[in-house]
């Protein structure tokens, strides 16, 4: 499934991968992140403004207020832990939760991002082979 911000999200029983081409990559300093189907919790779409309130200082990537948010940011009160972002200016993002520690979170732009959390959360805790 491709993104309109160069963010394809593919889904598996097996895992969420993302990759990054074009100006995200750039920005965001990343090409390709993938996350075990066994560490994901849940998967949501979330209004920016309440996201953006628990993202703590960036640590790699670029980041512009109201523009951009792309790469590594820390978690608020969880010293080590670190969120991976990569948004425009969406009203509305597709967010991945883990119990990992990097990433606890992904937080995309996409623009098929309703379909993406259920399909994500239809395959968590499912019997893997």
């Amino acid at each position: 499934m491709s993104g309109s911000v160069g963010v394809a999200i593919h889904v598996s029983d097996r895992a969420v991968s993302v990759e990054l081409d074009g100006l995200e990559r750039v920005l965001a300093l990343a090409g390709r992140l993938e996350i075990p189907m066994d560490h994901v919790v849940g998967a949501r779409v979330a209004p920016l403004d309440t996201v953006r309130d628990g993202m703590g200082w960036r640590v790699l990537g670029a980041y512009l207020p109201g523009y951009v948010a792309a790469g590594w940011f820390q978690v608020p009160d969880r010293p080590g832990a670190r969120q991976f972002c990569c948004v425009q200016r969406d009203r509305d993002v597709l967010v991945v939760d883990t119990d990992l520690e990097r990433p606890t979170r992904l937080v995309l732009q996409h623009p098929d991002r309703a379909r993406l959390a259920w399909w994500i959360a239809e395959r968590i805790g499912r019997d893997r082979p």
